[in-house]
């Protein structure tokens, strides 16, 4: 038989729960192909500072098989082409469970051409710490409130959950590889311009210093912009350079080490959330084109292109909104607390769908996760599963006051601020024309004024929510 491992989402040869199935079920008269498919997304968000990223991740992986003596293969097209320019012979296909309704219909059809020809495709969840569906409440329902669900998880977590699967090359040896001839192969190129580096190589490296210098000061300083506060370890976990399990034993060993507890429970209430996100996708997977509180669907939200656009760009007038979108553009990233105030203004001041935000952070963001993706821009929105109501509407110069009070992150990214002293940073608009000149911005000319008036957006929101 030939065994066919297919790499998706967990690009790493340690603690690999797909990997380690499919090694030690190998028998001595198999063949196998180890292969990766870089197919047109059919989700169609995949900006190209995210395409960098997954090259580097696959040719750290690439260099790590050929150590051990083995290729991989990277295929370029439709999954269900490059599958049946492989299939010849009976198959055992194995990967990673993916939940995303659009990845649930690519292997639906996959599995189903495989039975055609008498083979399998089998999937084992390798991408969060609970299993698919495992988290219900005694009823059997699924959660749609975070707090009840953390609490859950808190209850239900032991060793299985997070313990190492130890992936055993040796007995790979004398193994034939298959090596299929009629599909396209892909081109690898990596590019050094990104700011975060692809491959596990990296991404264990992020962890080991995060460990060292961040874990026990996350919950003071990981709301600060201009802070190093944060793991930068998103884009590792999306892509599984660096498996969930290695990121939640690393946190469960700084408890037992230091006094700072709350800091580090904060880390792994961060990783809960993330389970949380693709729970909600898979139990209700209809967010991925409309609201979690559908009710809100019917919400007549603004489609001003104009105003779109100076979002994008960064172009508002309020700084930290600004920073926040150029700092996306430039480098494929944004702070967490600044996805949350750019979003939020998007939403509640210029009052634009949501969905709009969404799909342009998911062109842009090298860490691109649908679900967080979209459990963020619904929590922003007041239409998804979050407790709060939608009269949660965050002013985006108490928000810049208090996360970056020294305007360190506003000045790093809208650098036509710089001089500008901590006083007005926030609000430069404030200036008078001749501290504008003493400072060297003249807004209107350097630097725009607001696009819209925070508090008169406010009883915008309120009112159309209302009408709901």
């Amino acid at each position: 038989m030939v065994k066919i491992l297919w790499f998706r989402k967990n690009l790493r040869l340690q603690d690999n729960r797909v990997l380690k199935v499919f090694l030690d079920e190998l028998q001595p008269d198999d063949e196998i192909l180890i292969l990766y498919i870089k197919n047109n997304n059919s989700y169609k968000y995949f900006g190209e500072k995210r395409i960098n990223f997954l090259n580097g991740c696959l040719n750290d992986l690439e260099n790590g098989l050929h150590q051990k003596g083995y290729n991989l293969h990277i295929f370029m097209g439709n999954s269900l082409n490059a599958f049946n320019g492989i299939i010849r012979n009976k198959s055992l296909v194995y990967a990673d469970r993916q939940i995303e309704p659009y990845c649930i219909e690519r292997d639906r059809k996959i599995s189903d051409f495989l039975k055609s020809k008498g083979s399998e495709l089998r999937l084992v969840d390798d991408t969060t710490l609970f299993d698919t569906g495992e988290v219900l409440k005694p009823d059997g329902l699924p959660y749609t409130v975070y707090t009840p669900f953390k609490n859950r998880c808190e209850s239900l977590l032991s060793d299985r959950h997070y313990s190492e699967a130890k992936c055993d090359f040796g007995k790979t040896k004398d193994f034939k590889e298959f090596a299929p001839a009629n599909v396209p192969k892909y081109d690898l190129k990596t590019d050094e311009g990104n700011t975060l580096k692809g491959g596990r190589t990296e991404g264990l490296e992020l962890l080991k210093r995060f460990y060292r210098q961040g874990m026990e000061k996350y919950k003071s300083q990981r709301d600060f912009p201009g802070t190093d506060g944060t793991s930068l370890l998103s884009p590792h976990l999306h892509f599984g350079t660096v498996s969930i399990r290695e990121c939640y034993r690393a946190a469960l060993k700084k408890l037992n080490e230091t006094n700072s507890k709350d800091e580090v429970r904060t880390w792994i209430n961060e990783l809960l959330w993330r389970e949380f996100y693709y729970n909600i996708t898979n139990h209700f997977p209809y967010v991925i084109d409309g609201a979690f509180k559908k009710q809100y669907d019917k919400i007549k939200w603004s489609y001003d292109k104009d105003l779109f656009r100076k979002w994008c760009e960064g172009k508002t007038g309020y700084p930290i909104v600004d920073a926040g979108m150029r700092q996306l553009n430039t480098e494929g990233r944004m702070h967490n607390r600044v996805r949350m105030i750019t979003a939020m203004f998007l939403t509640k001041d210029l009052f634009i769908d949501w969905k709009w935000g969404e799909k342009y952070f998911a062109e842009h963001l090298i860490d691109l996760d649908f679900s967080s993706n979209n459990g963020g821009w619904q929590w922003s929105a007041s239409t998804g599963c979050d407790a709060q109501p939608y009269f949660r509407i965050f002013n985006p110069y108490l928000q810049s006051a208090k996360f970056d009070p020294e305007g360190v992150y506003i000045k790093k990214y809208v650098p036509e601020l710089t001089n500008v002293p901590v006083k007005y940073i926030h609000e430069p608009n404030a200036m008078s024309q001749e501290q504008q000149k003493q400072y060297g911005v003249i807004i209107g000319k350097d630097y725009p004024f607001p696009v819209v008036e925070h508090s008169k957006a406010k009883d915008r929101v309120l009112k159309e929510f209302k009408a709901v």
